[in-house]
């Protein structure tokens, strides 16, 4: 049995429900946010309540817990479910429209598995696929994932992993993931417009600690198609290098020599 947590009790993973009549199912507004757990441990519990609670705050949606109560959950979660690398997945769902400034919401949080991708698409790389799109309050990290499931069935016909938002010329993010390129030898990625993953997080205090040239800035889609690497960052994806975008080789098609020591002091991290 997986243990989950359930608007204010510990309960078996499998039994959890959100009512139909919810604003959060009804309205797809909710608050969403997903870590993982390696070897029993949360993984950058902080960050991902900065998040959590950064994107209660720019929804509107309360919760009954305190920062430290929902931080408390999660290390209690964490000893209750066995397995050695899994994920969490919260929701704050809006159970009523909103009587005053916030929406009451109930908190949910169940274990989930993390899908394991084969090892070849860390050193061979994957391609992407562009979608002219910018989300809406990109800040926030919410259920609503709308674009990316309905698009979601034109990847294997481009034979693309990913899709990425690009808007008015400039490169965004992907559906589930922050992007990256390199340009001799510097690394940027875009600081605004965007939701600002924990993995990204990591990344650059990888590149710092390596001290590697990094910038915060807009990027063009002049800039992506002309860079000498590019990968993308997420929780589930971790650091993935690309070397195809709608078709076109990145750099010289392979994995680069920036992309390789960052993925793999990331996956030391976890491994």
């Amino acid at each position: 049995m997986k243990t989950g947590f359930c608007k204010d009790t510990y309960c078996d993973a499998s039994r959890i429900k959100i009512p139909v009549d919810s604003i959060g199912l009804n309205r797809g507004y909710a608050a969403f946010d997903f870590m993982k757990v390696v070897k029993s441990q949360p993984f950058y519990t902080e960050r991902h309540l900065d998040r959590f609670f950064r994107t209660m705050s720019l929804l509107r949606i309360e919760i009954p817990f305190s920062r430290e109560e929902v931080n408390s959950i999660i290390q209690e979660l964490a000893q209750k479910n066995a397995d050695n690398y899994y994920g969490l997945k919260f929701f704050a769902v809006p159970v009523e429209t909103a009587g005053s400034e916030y929406f009451p919401s109930d908190l949910y949080i169940t274990p989930v598995k993390i899908p394991v991708h084969p090892g070849e698409i860390f050193t061979q790389g994957i391609s992407l696929m562009t979608k002219e799109y910018a989300r809406f309050l990109p800040e926030a990290k919410s259920t609503n994932y709308m674009p990316s499931i309905l698009w979601g069935n034109e990847l294997k016909k481009y034979h693309a992993f990913e899709i990425l938002y690009c808007f008015n010329q400039q490169v965004l993010e992907t559906s589930r993931s922050n992007i990256f390129i390199v340009s001799k030898n510097h690394v940027y990625t875009p600081g605004t417009n965007v939701l600002k993953g924990i993995t990204r997080s990591i990344v650059i205090d990888l590149l710092h600690e390596k001290q590697i040239p990094f910038t915060e800035k807009q990027v063009s889609t002049s800039e992506l198609f002309a860079a000498d690497e590019v990968f993308i960052t997420g929780t589930t994806k971790e650091i993935m290098p690309v070397v195809k975008i709608d078709g076109k080789t990145i750099g010289n098609g392979k994995v680069g020599p920036v992309s390789t020591p960052l993925i793999e002091a990331y996956q030391k991290l976890i491994r």
